[in-house]
């Protein structure tokens, strides 16, 4: 065997060698993103739901949400009561949303006490951005009858 055909071999083997070892790689970081992708919960179907300019406005609420009268935010409330960067609802831990208040000047209420920490919040907690009300509702809940929030009964 001469020495050039040796060093093509090895060389083969050093290849070969390198693309097991990238494709093993790859392999564990498909089963850790799929692996991953099951333990992350889906994301509950809640709206949230008010009444302002004179309409009932409905907002699905993904994994983060920030509520202002800017354009940037992705809950717009066009009320001069709320601020341009009012509030954040994030779903943390795969199973709880938070509210928290953005140092707003009109202040943030959950069911009718001030907000003064981040909060947990629920389906059925009415929240208060200035003087703007908002309920948190299932999907399974009839949104286009619901109830707009601070106003009790059933609407007629």
């Amino acid at each position: 065997m001469t020495p050039s055909l040796l060093m093509l071999i090895l060389r083969l083997a050093a290849a070969a060698a390198l693309l097991a070892f990238l494709g093993t790689i790859l392999v564990y970081l498909r089963r850790d993103l799929h692996g991953k992708a099951s333990e992350n919960p889906a994301l509950p179907a809640v709206f949230l739901v008010g009444s302002f300019d004179g309409e009932l406005h409905r907002f699905p609420l993904r994994h983060l949400e920030l509520v202002g009268r800017a354009a940037d935010s992705t809950v717009v409330v066009a009320d001069e009561t709320v601020s341009a960067h009012h509030a954040r609802l994030s779903f943390m831990g795969g199973h709880q949303w938070w509210l928290e208040d953005l140092g707003s000047r009109n202040g943030t209420m959950v069911n009718g006490v001030a907000l003064e920490e981040p909060l947990a919040v629920t389906v059925g907690d009415e929240i208060g951005f200035g003087r703007v009300s908002f309920k948190i509702v299932a999907r399974d809940e009839a949104v286009s009858e619901a109830t707009p929030p601070g106003q009790g009964g059933s609407p007629s």
